[in-house]
């Protein structure tokens, strides 16, 4: 018998004649409300759900879609404000009018706030995964939070930066299957020395570790993208055009670079259905034109899957590029940040053949979006065990 049905046996003690195992089945195809609802029914029900056994289950389960698993798009973090994903993929045409953005659930969440770090309201996405959510507050604090079951973690204070001459930092977040274990990459590039510097935070150890004298490159993006074990950022080449860099999660190195489409300038890669995706604009052309990697690490997989023009939009814009940016892809269009004028807005392409457009949400000037797509789930960001977390008390 295996430690997972060793503790359900261990929980379900007082059920009589049911099957620990039944319970457990019915209860890891429930949504995670339901089952923040039901940890009050009873004790075992209470201990089942802070399982990391049945976390693990529920979480699997929402990746083969046998649970239902929602999607929320973080697009305001100070303060935290959510759109339901699942309701902008499921959007039709005529769910558009006066007023029609009242139809998009926007949430407003609780930002877990520590009195222990300093908060100024600099909040930079780092990443999601596996319904956490990895966010820097300010400059030094990094914070790993479970929106959905509210349980935060505040990480150890990360190796300070002496060398002044590194010119950017990037970053990222995943999950490393081989170890169980969730990582935090924090990236440094030193362009006069041609070199980066990379912090990688191990949440099993809860340390940091350092690895320097990496050969430079010339990053396009700032937010790592995981996506099969590893991180992924667009970088230029040096004699032109863009390629796709991978860090391995469980090797903890960078791996060789993922050719894209063509030989030519890409933008704003995104995950779409378990893809890569990147953006290209043509040049001499209006139009934007989103790619996906159907096979992960195939260059003959790249498939042009979107194909859409702002012109009607933005008629009077030349330079469409610098002012919009593709955030999720929809069934029959696409989600973008719209950064014209004196405010930015997230927009909706509802319509590709007839261009039809909505301003979703309208954010404060001068207020740079930071996405983040996050799943919900019971994962907690305490991996010594859940008993202690949020969902538990």
């Amino acid at each position: 018998m295996g430690h997972g049905d060793a503790v359900l046996r261990r929980v379900h003690t007082d059920f009589g004649d049911y099957e620990e195992d039944v319970i457990a089945e019915i209860l890891a195809r429930l949504p995670v409300k339901s089952l923040m609802r039901f940890r009050c029914v009873c004790k075992s029900w209470r201990a089942l759900i802070c399982e990391s056994y049945f976390v693990k289950k529920h979480l699997s389960y929402g990746e083969r879609g046998i649970t239902e698993s929602a999607h929320r798009l973080i697009f305001m973090l100070d303060p935290p404000l959510v759109l339901d994903y699942e309701a902008l993929k499921s959007m039709k045409d005529d769910d558009y009018g006066d007023g029609a953005a009242a139809q998009f659930a926007v949430t407003q969440l609780d930002f877990p706030v520590r009195k222990s770090i300093p908060d100024y309201g600099y909040r930079v996405g780092v990443g999601s995964c596996n319904g956490l959510v990895c966010v820097q507050v300010d400059l030094e604090a990094i914070m790993l939070w479970n929106p959905c079951t509210r349980d935060s973690k505040v990480l150890p204070k990360p190796p300070q930066v002496i060398n002044s001459e590194f010119s950017y930092y990037f970053y990222g977040f995943g999950y490393d299957s081989a170890s169980d274990d969730y990582k935090v990459i924090r990236g440094f590039a030193d362009y006069l020395a041609k070199k980066i510097m990379i912090h990688i935070f191990s949440l099993k150890t809860g340390s940091w570790r350092t690895v320097e004298d990496i050969d430079y490159v010339t990053l396009i993006t700032q937010q790592g993208l995981f996506l099969n074990g590893a991180l992924h950022w667009l970088y230029n080449l040096p004699e032109g055009g863009s390629r796709i860099l991978s860090f391995d999660l469980e090797a903890e190195k960078f791996q060789k670079t993922i050719p894209l489409p063509y030989d030519d300038w890409f933008y704003d890669p995104l995950i779409y259905k378990n893809c890569l995706c990147v953006l290209a604009c043509p040049a001499g052309t209006n139009t934007f034109n989103i790619w996906m990697m159907k096979e992960y690490g195939d260059k003959e997989s790249w498939t042009e899957v979107v194909q859409f023009s702002l012109e009607k939009y933005a008629a009077h814009y030349h330079d469409f590029r610098s002012y919009f940016t593709p955030v999720c892809i929809l069934e029959n269009g696409v989600v973008l940040i719209d950064e014209m004028g004196e405010c930015e807005h997230l927009m909706v392409l509802s319509n590709l053949k007839e261009k039809e457009y909505k301003h979703v949400v309208e954010v404060a000037e001068n207020l740079e979006f930071r996405t983040v797509i996050y799943r919900e789930t019971l994962v907690s960001p305490d991996v010594h065990t859940y008993k202690t977390n949020n969902i538990c008390r």
